[in-house]
């Protein structure tokens, strides 16, 4: 109830709109922090228009709403720095005359919590072989994120993949044996070993193997650089390059990795941004 009551809200708030010349601007939500998602509408008066942009200095990918209108979406990094941050929007085509539009969005900061944990030292300091083959693995997901298939895969809405309690929120700093590290870019979502895992939405399975802190990872291409995460599966049920439907069962829930307990990490990169998962959610359709 908490998630649609928020929904509601986001829907009706009055977002920030720029017209002149044939083009109007808008973009939401209004007050964005840092792991949020921006979701920019154009629409011009002119249905060859190409629409182009860019987000400081991360491109932004619009698609085709319709004949002349135009959406595109791009993350907030939980690191961003807070204050304001430079959208940009060009217009360009055919019986087009080129124009761009530089608009200032406000980044407020996020409200993450602190988590302090005592671990043994094999549990947080990577050594030798395994050290080796963690960053074997980050090298290969990291090429991974940087692909951007020019696609839209997704429909709204986004799903959550599976029901529990969160157990550990998106941004949270741990604090272990006294050191910091680095944030949690995801959310952890508490289930049953053995629940099934679904898929947020359609796309196309870009990794879908063990790792060695992870455990069974998958990781789903919805197109225009926005990819979404599920660790420490005990059952991985979809194979590289499979197109997946949204609510299809992609794996089970499980505690392979370096876990405690049998839980879903549910993360998402957009356009190398690391935003909060919840934010999907909250995208509702963009026609809202």
């Amino acid at each position: 109830m908490k998630v649609l009551f928020w929904l509601a809200i986001f829907f009706l708030v009055v977002v920030p709109s720029a017209t002149g010349e044939g083009i109007q601007v808008s973009w939401s939500p209004r007050e964005m922090e840092q792991g949020d998602i921006l979701l920019v509408r154009v629409q011009t008066e002119v249905a060859d228009t190409v629409v182009e942009g860019s987000f400081d200095k991360t491109p932004l990918y619009f698609y085709k709403e319709g004949e002349t209108s135009f959406t595109g979406i791009v993350g907030v990094d939980m690191a961003a720095e807070p204050g304001p941050h430079s959208l940009k929007v060009m217009l360009k085509g055919r019986g087009v005359k080129p124009r761009e539009q530089v608009f200032s969005v406000p980044i407020a900061v996020g409200e993450f919590e602190v988590q302090r944990l005592t671990l043994t030292k094999e549990l947080v300091d990577l050594q030798g072989e395994i050290l080796k083959r963690y960053l074997a693995e980050r090298k290969k997901i990291t090429e991974i994120f940087k692909q951007v298939r020019p696609l839209k895969l997704w429909e709204y809405p986004f799903i959550r993949p599976v029901s529990g309690e969160i157990t550990s929120t998106f941004g949270l700093r741990r604090i272990l044996n006294g050191q910091e590290r680095s944030p949690h870019n995801g959310v952890d979502i508490g289930a049953p070993k053995g629940a099934e895992v679904l898929a947020c939405n359609r796309g196309m399975v870009a990794l879908a193997q063990e790792l060695c802190l992870e455990g069974n990872t998958i990781i789903i291409d919805h197109g225009f650089g926005l990819y979404s995460i599920y660790m420490h599966l005990s059952e991985i049920r979809v194979k590289e390059g499979d197109q997946v439907a949204r609510g299809a069962c992609i794996g089970l829930v499980g505690a392979t990795g370096r876990v405690t307990g049998p839980h879903l990490h549910w993360g998402v990169k957009l356009l190398g941004a690391r935003v909060d998962p919840f934010a999907l959610l909250r995208l509702g359709t963009p026609e809202g």
